[in-house]
């Protein structure tokens, strides 16, 4: 009979460290981190996220950059909270190179090279900087904070993953691309992904997080 229970308090021991909102979001970034996107497209609703990760790289420098990105995720859970039996929000601060910092530098370093006095240097190609700066060990990096909603389902916890997940996991790389002609503006002048839309797909933000701000 001990024998038994023992068994009983192991297996829920095992269940409950290994499972819960928290534990999902962990999993997914884990394996975002590690290219592993069919495993990591398990934890999530978006039936479309795995194609989208593995998307084509249009060159190499392409194929640098975001997996680089990728190595270069750092995280830590901030905090979970139960919206309703259904669903949980997970706050998860993450750390990564910082794509704003680094293309504006990349800006500035195209334009010494341009006006350079020394005529027998050939000026290096956009390129060849962002390559030298990706591959710096003085790169900046920065954190963000960004919120999973993570939703009960019969095939159990899944997370809603957004356009804003996703930017925040690359280091704002997103963010970054759509606001080039802004480098080194201030923050108000930056356009924003979008927040709301008739989709909660990747592109905008679930209604459990619009409803937080009211």
């Amino acid at each position: 009979m001990k024998k038994i229970l023992l068994g009983m308090l192991m297996f829920l021991f095992v269940v409950s460290c290994g499972s819960g909102p928290d534990k999902t979001v962990s999993k997914f970034i884990d394996n975002v981190k590690a290219e592993k996107f069919n495993e990591a497209a398990k934890y999530t609703s978006d039936e479309s996220f795995k194609a989208n990760m593995e998307a084509g790289y249009n060159n190499e420098i392409q194929k640098f950059l975001f997996k680089t990105l990728l190595k270069n995720i750092e995280y830590k859970i901030v905090k979970t909270e139960k919206q309703d039996d259904e669903t949980s929000i997970v706050t998860v601060e993450i750390k990564n190179v910082d794509m704003q910092k680094v293309f504006l530098q990349v800006f500035q370093n195209m334009v010494k090279g341009a006006f350079s006095k020394d005529g027998s240097k050939r000026p290096l190609s956009v390129e060849e900087v962002l390559k030298e700066e990706l591959e710096s060990k003085n790169k900046p990096k920065s954190k963000y904070t960004t919120q999973f909603v993570v939703k009960k389902t019969a095939d159990g916890e899944k997370i809603v993953v957004t356009a804003e997940n996703i930017d925040v996991l690359l280091g704002k790389l997103n963010t970054t691309l759509s606001n080039l002609n802004t480098l080194g503006m201030p923050k108000e002048e930056a356009v924003e992904l979008p927040e709301t839309g008739p989709s909660t797909g990747l592109s905008q933000k679930p209604e459990e997080l619009r409803n937080q701000k009211k």
